[in-house]
């Protein structure tokens, strides 16, 4: 039996940010984590000299959590941010070709996205009611945009993100940050008008987005346990008991679960948790990385990538034209193309081998960037359960996880599955934590 503060349960992002408050705090912890190597769902492969990621491509510098990180661990020197000109840049299909979605009121007012109609329904939302109680993506933005401007522009955007259904989408918290202007100023246009414009850049690193992981993992070392997986979590009086499969056995105060509710539902002890654990969804979603020479492709789109709706009968979701964006990854001679596939509407594509995915997949591709030329590179990576999905039950598992805190004190759950699913909010949820439970 081993006697501790804190064990944190799951090496992802939320696992090691949580640890490094930990330790500035000088709170003794140890990080279980089950797999041979910390890092989560952040996952950088090297290969021929490319650098390809299996997980996010980019990191939001959007809070002071981020910063502080960045700060702490100097990396700042580190950092590559996205040519301006080129990552504000992104594309969706019109009538099977793509085009560029409109940056400014002058382009929103040429683009031939939108019907005319449209666009001058788009103004009308000043004058809309806000809604009274949550719903559903399409609703909200059908209700105050109109359907076409949903069609068009939001569920490409919304489908690249969540890799899910707006129809099933909780507007609230898959799109909160536009749910608030509606609620707080009684118009989405109006909020963006009167709030301040703040641009929110997004990095990577030189040597790819693990870099922030193994940095935090190789100063928390003698801290963290991997290739060990909790077996069993036990409620005592007034500690916890964590029983895992190397035989070892954790009583501690304070618990800190960054693991995935899937994971976690196996392992917690009987509280009404559980079943709200076991109903979160997560959508498969395949990423393949595509390299090309520069010189065999035609159609050289620049930006930061394309987006797919339904309609569009493409056998991707999105593609992010990866060495446009960060030209560091690759040699000057090629482009890297990052292909996501599957989610809530391209399942039957999963149920395929991979073979056949990567020759549906690489044909729309070669389309799309008019090359015939031989596939220089490639790589692939399944994620069987990738994205949370921040449906209408959303507000069920938010009120569930208070409460379980409520009941179970020194028991904390983080990770993607609400508040957020960036790697920046994950990083905001473990400092915040930190900083008001731990003294």
């Amino acid at each position: 039996m081993n006697a501790i503060n804190t064990v944190i349960i799951g090496g992802g992002i939320s696992g090691l940010s949580a640890g490094h408050f930990l330790k500035k705090k000088g709170i003794d912890f140890v990080l279980i984590e089950s797999q041979k190597k910390t890092g989560g769902v952040i996952q950088t492969i090297k290969k021929n000299g490319i650098i390809y990621e299996n997980g996010p491509n980019t990191i939001l510098n959007n809070n002071t959590s981020i910063n502080q990180i960045l700060k702490d661990f100097k990396l700042f020197d580190e950092i590559i941010v996205p040519n301006k000109n080129i990552s504000s840049n992104r594309y969706v299909f019109h009538k099977g070709k793509p085009k560029a979605v409109p940056s400014s009121f002058i382009r929103f007012l040429r683009t031939p996205i939108l019907s005319l109609n449209s666009k001058i329904s788009i103004f009308k939302e000043f004058f809309k009611p806000p809604h009274k109680k949550n719903t559903s993506v399409l609703n909200f933005i059908s209700n105050r945009f109109g359907k076409e401007f949903h069609d068009k522009l939001i569920e490409p955007f919304l489908t690249g993100v969540y890799a899910g259904d707006t129809s099933k989408m909780s507007a609230k918290h898959a799109i909160k940050k536009i749910w608030q202007l509606e609620q707080n100023f009684g118009s989405i246009l109006k909020g963006l008008f009167k709030s301040k414009k703040q641009r929110i850049e997004s990095f990577n690193f030189s040597n790819g987005i693990n870099n922030i992981t193994e940095t935090i993992a190789k100063s928390l070392s003698k801290k963290i346990i991997t290739n060990t997986r909790v077996t069993k979590i036990k409620k005592l009086k007034d500690k916890y008991e964590v029983e895992t499969d190397s035989n070892r056995t954790y009583r501690c105060e304070n618990i800190i679960s960054s693991v995935p509710s899937y994971e976690l539902e196996k392992i917690i002890f009987k509280d009404e948790i559980k079943d709200t654990l076991s109903k979160i969804e997560y959508n498969a979603v395949g990423v393949f990385h595509f390299a090309f020479l520069k010189s065999d492709i035609e159609n050289d789109l620049s930006g930061f990538g394309i987006l797919a709706k339904p309609s569009d009968n493409k056998n991707f979701l999105g593609v992010i034209f990866s060495s446009k964006i960060f030209p560091h990854i690759c040699s000057k001679r090629h482009e890297v193309y990052t292909v996501m596939v599957g989610g809530e509407k391209q399942k039957q594509i999963l149920k395929k081998n991979k073979g056949e995915i990567e020759k549906l997949v690489l044909n729309d591709l070669r389309k799309l960037i008019k090359c015939q030329g031989n596939l220089q590179e490639s790589n692939f990576y399944l994620w069987e359960n990738g994205i949370p999905q921040y449906n209408l039950f959303q507000d069920v598992i938010e009120e569930s996880v208070n409460q379980f805190h409520s009941r179970n004190k020194g028991f904390f759950l983080i990770g993607n599955y609400f508040g957020g699913v960036s790697v920046s909010d994950c990083i905001k949820k473990a400092h915040v934590l930190i900083s008001k439970k731990f003294n």
